[in-house]
C-alpha cells in the first residue's frame, strides 16, 4: 500500500513540475525562457496581445550540450464546431538555432540566448497570437525547444515536409517521431493570451453587441492525430489540482508507513 501511495505521489509531482501545459505531449520540465523585450512570458503567465506582436528572443537558465536546435510554438485552442473540442496552430518552427557561449540579459534574467544562423530562413514566420472572439476566449501558446544536433538531412527533410504539410491540426509529436527526433526535446514552456472581446451569441458566451473576429491564419488542411490537450476551462487549475493530489498522497503515504 505504502509503495503504491509514493508510486502516485510521484507521478504527480513529475506532472506537476512539467513547463508544458498539462496533458501536452511532448512534455517538458526544463525552462524555456521566452521574452518580448523586457516582459517574460513564461509558466502560463498572461500576456497582452500587443506584447506578443512580434518574435520573441528565448534562451535556456544553464547551456545546453547541443549545437544545433529548432523551435516550435502551438497554439492548443482553437476553436472548433464542436466546443469545448479545439484544435491546433503551429505559429512559430525555426530550425539552426545556435546557443550563446556566455549568458546575457533576457527580459530581467541572465540567460543562454538562441538565435538562427545567419541565412537561416524559418519554416514557419513567427506571426504573433489573435484569439478570435469565440470560445475559448483564452488560448496557450506553447514552446519547444528540440536538439538537432547530428540530425541527418533527411530526418530534417522529413521534419520540414511535416511542418510545411499542415499548420492548422499541427502535431509536432507526429512531426518528431518521423523525423527521429521524438526523445530530444530539451526545454519547453507556454504563455496565454485572451481575446478581451465578448464572445458571439451561441458562442458559449452571449453578448448584447457581439464583436466580429479577426481571422486566424490557417495553413494547411489535412487530418491525422492530435496532440493531446486540456481543455481550457481545466488547464487554468490543472497545476494547483496536481498539487492538492501531491499533498493527499504524501498524507497517504505516511498513514500506511
Amino acid at each position: 500500500m505504502a509503495f503504491k501511495a509514493l508510486t502516485l505521489l510521484s507521478a504527480a509531482a513529475s506532472m506537476a513540475l512539467a513547463l508544458t501545459p498539462p496533458g501536452f505531449v511532448p512534455a517538458s520540465q526544463n525552462s524555456l525562457l521566452v521574452a518580448f523585450g523586457n516582459e517574460l512570458g513564461t509558466d502560463g503567465a498572461e500576456l497582452q496581445q500587443s506584447v506578443t506582436r512580434t518574435q520573441p528572443q528565448i534562451g535556456t537558465l544553464s547551456k545546453l550540450d547541443g549545437t544545433s536546435f529548432a523551435v516550435f510554438m502551438i497554439d492548443l485552442d482553437i476553436p472548433t464546431a464542436n466546443p469545448p473540442a479545439t484544435d491546433t496552430l503551429l505559429h512559430w518552427a525555426q530550425t539552426g538555432l545556435a546557443q550563446s557561449a556566455s549568458p546575457s540579459n533576457l527580459g530581467g534574467t541572465n540567460a543562454f540566448l538562441l538565435t538562427a544562423a545567419a541565412g537561416e530562413a524559418a519554416l514557419v514566420p513567427y506571426f504573433g497570437p489573435n484569439p478570435p472572439a469565440k470560445v475559448p476566449l483564452t488560448h496557450r501558446y506553447t514552446q519547444i525547444l528540440v536538439d538537432t544536433t547530428g540530425a541527418s538531412a533527411a530526418n530534417l527533410a522529413k521534419l520540414q515536409q511535416a511542418v510545411k504539410a499542415k499548420q492548422k491540426g499541427f502535431d509536432v509529436a507526429s512531426a518528431l517521431q518521423a523525423a527521429g527526433l521524438s526523445d530530444k526535446v530539451v526545454a519547453g514552456n507556454f504563455f496565454r493570451v485572451t481575446n478581451q472581446q465578448s464572445a458571439p451569441f451561441g458562442s458559449g458566451n452571449s453578448t448584447a453587441n457581439p464583436k466580429p473576429s479577426n481571422a486566424q491564419g490557417t495553413g494547411g488542411t489535412g487530418g491525422g492525430p492530435k496532440p493531446t490537450t486540456v481543455p481550457i476551462a481545466g488547464a487554468a487549475h490543472a497545476q494547483a489540482s496536481l498539487m492538492a493530489l501531491g499533498l493527499g498522497v504524501v498524507a497517504a503515504a505516511c498513514w500506511t508507513l
